[in-house]
This record gives C-alpha cells, sequence and structure tokens, in this order.
C-alpha cells in the first residue's frame, strides 16, 4: 500500500496541495476482490489549525460474481474527505483511503443483476446455456446435497 503522508508543516507557507492521478496499490486478501487498479486525486487546504482533505478515488476493481462465480471488472469513482489538526503534526492518509474502498466493496457481487447463477444439480452456469436439469427444492434434495456435511458435524 503506497504511503500518502501529509505534514502540517508542509502548509506554512503555501495553504493548499493538489494530488492528481497518484496510483494506490491496495493490500487487502479477500475472496471477493481479486485485482484493483485503483488512481487517486485529492486537495488538501488549511484552515487556520486543521488540513481538510477532499478527494476521488477511481479505476478498476477485479470481482468474482457471487452467483456464477464469473470474473469481471467494475468501474469505481469514490469520493471521499478526511480531516486532520495541528496536534498531528502528520497524517497518513493510505489508512482513511483504504477504509473507504473496503466499505465500498459491496457484499455480494453481480457480473450482472440478471444473473442467473450455476445449476445446483450439475454446476453449469446458467448465464452461458440452459440446462435440461430440473432443481429441486424439496426436503430430500437439500438433504442428499448436505447429507457429507451433515455427517460432519455428528462426528
Amino acid at each position: 500500500m503506497g504511503k500518502f503522508i501529509l505534514r502540517f508543516d508542509d502548509f506554512k507557507k503555501k495553504k493548499e496541495l493538489e494530488v492528481k492521478d497518484k496510483i494506490f496499490k491496495l493490500d487487502l486478501e479477500s475472496d471477493v476482490l481479486k485485482k484493483s487498479d485503483l488512481k487517486i486525486s485529492f486537495k488538501a487546504v488549511r484552515y487556520s489549525d486543521i488540513i481538510n482533505i477532499v478527494g476521488r478515488i477511481y479505476g478498476t476493481e477485479t470481482f468474482e460474481c457471487s452467483r456464477c462465480i464469473g470474473i469481471f471488472d467494475k468501474s469505481v469513482s469514490i469520493a471521499f474527505e478526511s480531516s486532520f489538526s495541528k496536534e498531528d503534526e502528520e497524517f497518513d492518509l493510505s489508512d482513511d483511503i483504504k477504509q473507504t474502498i473496503i466499505l465500498d466493496i459491496p457484499m455480494q457481487p453481480l457480473c450482472y443483476d440478471g444473473c442467473k447463477g450455476i445449476c445446483q444439480v450439475c454446476g453449469c452456469n446458467k448465464n452461458e446455456k440452459d440446462c435440461k436439469c430440473k432443481e429441486k427444492n424439496d426436503g430430500e434434495f437439500v438433504a442428499q446435497k448436505w447429507s457429507k456435511i451433515i455427517k460432519l458435524n455428528k462426528k
């Protein structure tokens, strides 16, 4: 993860600082987010004893669909805002940026809203082809499907 360290002393001579198109490496192990190619732009302005930072995170994130387990890219553009006071002397903005990105990650990402997912019987991707299986939702099918896990829990 890149460091975005701002020091209060940097704002003694100038009142504002602007950063554009800085690459942000996100070090995050996740089953959902596979890859991210993100950039950061922000403007930091000093108001007396406080530095206020307003910016945008943008780029592309690669996810695994929670229904069909296909890999897909999603464009992102996330606004963020942060501030620090004179007492802090220096401030690492990278933690705030990382938290903003994590909060924007969907709990169940979908390649598209109408994703049909995977057939419970044969395992084919129903977005790519219509299988001939008749998915059952009765108790017998569910019991058969989960029987190995139930046996493991009884041990």
